[in-house]
């Protein structure tokens, strides 16, 4: 599955900041996720600011991945807990889990995933969504 795991304070940006976008410094990261060659176009930029109780519920049902996602702790505190599967049923054999549970952690996931989240403490998620035209590089 095309998921990435990582902390942002942690990326080596070459001084920048920049963790997401046409940068060498972001194509040289493995996997990939983040990069997006310079001419590439995106379809779509979608960007939610999520504060979440401990327990919230809704965190099941999610639909199948389009494009990329990128989910990212914002809060000094908080515990979130993200599941990816290619099952809609999440079968043991194939779910992924990463947490979330230091301020900058992320987990990128690219089209065709299943998810689903657990806010197991309170915590504020900033997440990105876009989708990359095909055909553009």
């Amino acid at each position: 599955m095309d998921i990435e795991f990582g902390d942002a304070a942690q990326l080596d940006t070459r001084g920048t900041g920049w963790f997401v976008g046409y940068s060498d410094w972001v194509r040289d990261a493995s996997p990939t996720l983040r990069y997006m060659p310079h001419r590439t176009r995106a379809q779509t930029l979608c960007m939610k600011w999520m504060q979440h109780e401990t327990g919230d519920p809704n965190g099941t049902g999610k639909p199948r991945s389009e494009g990329r996602t990128m989910s990212i702790l914002v809060s000094e505190r908080g515990r979130f807990r993200l599941q990816f599967s290619r099952h809609e049923h999440f079968p043991p054999g194939d779910t992924v889990e990463h947490v979330l549970e230091r301020h900058g952690h992320f987990c990128a996931w690219g089209e065709g995933i299943f998810h689903r989240w657990y806010a197991d403490e309170a915590c504020t998620l900033l997440t990105l969504r876009w989708i990359p035209e095909s055909g553009r590089a």
